[in-house]
């Protein structure tokens, strides 16, 4: 599965793309991509979410990783960053998938006093033009 967007907070040369698992880049540099997942599980033993990145459709080798998630009811954030050389007009997909299907990425509503939890939060950085 891939991660999918339906807001922004601050943009600066990236874009969420059609459809709005696709982050755009309109400037060519290097760009280092951060993200959290807000893992969930709701029943059964313990599970593993797979993830990776990919780049204009393509999956970036050696980019994956497996993160365990633990039990019934067990919460899990799963972080880390991607540092990747764009050209412009790619795009970025933060890919998903699981061995278990009561696994989710999970968003919560506000309750007092927390705010509320997105289930996916993506940070693109511009790190450094091409060098030619």
């Amino acid at each position: 599965s891939q991660s999918r967007y339906n807001r922004t907070d601050l943009t600066n040369s990236v874009s969420v793309g059609s459809p709005t698992s696709r982050i755009v880049v309109n400037t060519s540099g290097i760009y280092n991509f951060q993200f959290s997942l807000q893992l969930d599980k709701a029943s059964g033993a313990a599970g593993h979410v797979y993830i990776w990145a990919r780049i204009n459709g393509v999956d970036v080798p050696n980019s994956a990783s497996e993160v365990a998630v633990q039990g019934t009811v067990a919460e899990t954030i799963a972080a880390w960053n991607f540092v990747l050389e764009m050209a412009a007009g790619d795009y970025f997909q933060l890919m998903w998938s699981v061995d278990d299907t009561n696994i989710q990425i999970k968003a919560v509503t506000a309750a007092a006093p927390v705010p509320a939890i997105p289930s996916a939060i993506l940070t693109v950085t511009f790190v450094s033009a091409l060098l030619t």
